[in-house]
């Protein structure tokens, strides 16, 4: 079953001043001993990222397009999804595999539209 796509013709671009990588890969995961270093080691093959992401939607209309594709289509923010994600230093936006940090968004009023943000979870970054 192929995966839904961003809504065709809605930004996706995030605001420079928003774009943070808040996780360049998966974090290790740690093991204590009573006597000697901690091990680390890998929490799991698959590469991903974390991104930070603010999308300005300059309408009413771009951000209930994305309400609605956030709300049905995504089931709640819950499934993956291929949209177009910033890659820094290379200029472009090559389309992934991504899924919203636990579904969780918030949207703050930026003129006549909104700012959206989320943490974005990006699969071969």
């Amino acid at each position: 079953m192929a995966l839904p796509a961003w809504p065709e013709g809605l930004n996706y671009k995030p605001l420079v001043s928003s774009f943070r990588v808040l996780e360049a890969t998966r974090p290790p995961v740690w093991t204590e001993f009573e006597d000697g270093p901690p091990l680390a080691r890998r929490s799991g093959l698959a590469n991903r990222a974390r991104l930070a992401y603010a999308i300005h939607f300059k309408t009413w209309a771009e951000f209930n397009t994305f309400r609605q594709f956030h709300k049905v289509t995504l089931a709640d923010g819950s499934s993956r999804f291929t949209m177009p994600v910033h890659s820094p230093g290379v200029g472009c936006y090559p389309v992934r595999t991504v899924m919203i940090d636990n579904g969780v968004i918030s949207a703050e009023p930026a003129g006549r539209g909104f700012i959206v943000s989320f943490t974005l979870i990006v699969f071969d970054w």
